[in-house]
């Protein structure tokens, strides 16, 4: 064999072993942070409870269920320590980042994104740029226009132009979200991974969380729309995902230490807008906060993500309960998801499992 041909075998090797690595190599391992403290357990859930929130035929994908009151484990199901793509979660996860950094005084809602000088590539309006950073915290900054990571009836229903006035309709848009991130990034001169392991992570003491859980853009080099407002992701473990919807179920409080003001947490989780009079049907949700939907048939809070993650908050009942299905953290286990995109879950018996426990608590 001459060398040329030994070369040419050598480098389609070198090659095939380097992407095989670039395939498998995780987006976000899970860190051991020093400020990590162990959750405790409470009274266990009852039995038909158990059964309830326990899937009977193992589901396809990875599934994590925690169930928290009071601050306390009362059911757990799953690898609940596996790190996990938020997706839209990532929402209100940010908003209750800005709920610190307006306690600090380092952002003012109402400053405007004129005042920011925040544009698109595809030139933002004299109207749309007089929408605040409270606007776009409501989903009520009337910019359609398309955005990183948006889906669905975000795309099919986008409303015109310049048809609605900021701060007065609500679209579920994720420009706003988006652009959120952005603003946050300018005003705190932070990082949104670095601020929130500094003022969320350490306090609550979560598990599985440091700084390069937030990665911005894209994670892979795929495709993406021209914006000057990149996509963030935040990957999360569901135990520290429900340490942390614990702490806002008793209104910013955690361990006796009051991390998020109780005002912040109770304006940001409180309707300001009514979606029975929107173009789009959201479902179970009739209302949005700051970056939270709100259901009022049964007072709750929630977050949601792509892939069927949910977050259920009884805020009179001190309860919250997570589930998260695994979309992938490396590029072939999230193709793999996305050439199948199954989306089972346990939401209906969620939902169930709530009622109950709000009944008899």
């Amino acid at each position: 064999m001459n060398i040329t041909i030994k070369r040419i075998i050598i480098g389609i090797c070198t090659t095939i072993i380097l992407l095989t690595i670039y395939l498998l190599v995780p987006q976000v391992s899970n860190p051991s942070p020093s400020y990590e403290t162990k959750l405790t357990h409470g009274t266990p859930v009852s039995d038909d409870i158990r059964a309830m929130l326990t899937p009977s035929i193992e589901p396809k994908r990875t599934r994590a269920i925690m169930v928290m009151q009071d601050g306390k484990v009362i059911y757990e199901y799953g690898p609940t320590d596996k790190i996990m793509n938020g997706h839209s979660t990532r929402k209100a996860m940010l908003s209750l980042l800005y709920g610190i950094a307006v306690d600090k005084k380092l952002i003012n809602l109402d400053k405007t994104l004129s005042e920011l000088d925040i544009d698109e590539y595809i030139p933002l309006t004299t109207q749309e740029k007089s929408a605040t950073i409270r606007d776009l915290l409501m989903g009520k900054s009337s910019i359609y226009l398309p955005a990183s990571g948006e889906h669905d009836n975000q795309i099919t229903q986008r409303p015109k132009r310049e048809s609605h006035k900021p701060g007065t309709y609500f679209f579920n848009n994720n420009f706003d979200a988006n652009a959120l991130g952005t603003i946050f990034i300018k005003e705190t001169e932070t990082s949104i991974g670095e601020f929130m392991e500094e003022y969320l992570a350490k306090p609550l003491g979560l598990q599985d969380f440091d700084s390069d859980n937030v990665i911005m853009g894209s994670p892979w080099f795929m495709p993406k729309k021209k914006t000057m407002h990149e996509q963030y992701y935040i990957y999360i473990s569901t135990r520290d995902f429900a340490r942390i919807g614990s702490m806002v179920a008793n209104k910013g409080r955690w361990n006796g230490k009051q991390i998020i003001s109780e005002d912040w947490i109770i304006k940001s989780t409180s309707s300001h807008s009514d979606l029975s009079n929107n173009h789009i049907n959201y479902g179970r949700y009739d209302g949005f906060g700051y970056q939270w939907w709100t259901a009022s048939d049964t007072n709750t809070i929630w977050t949601d993500g792509y892939g069927e993650r949910f977050m259920i908050i009884d805020p009179d009942k001190r309860l919250t309960l997570v589930e998260q299905n695994f979309t992938g953290n490396s590029l072939l286990s999230s193709g793999l998801w996305l050439m199948n995109k199954n989306m089972d879950s346990g939401l209906s018996n969620l939902m169930k499992a709530h009622k109950t426990l709000a009944k008899n608590k």
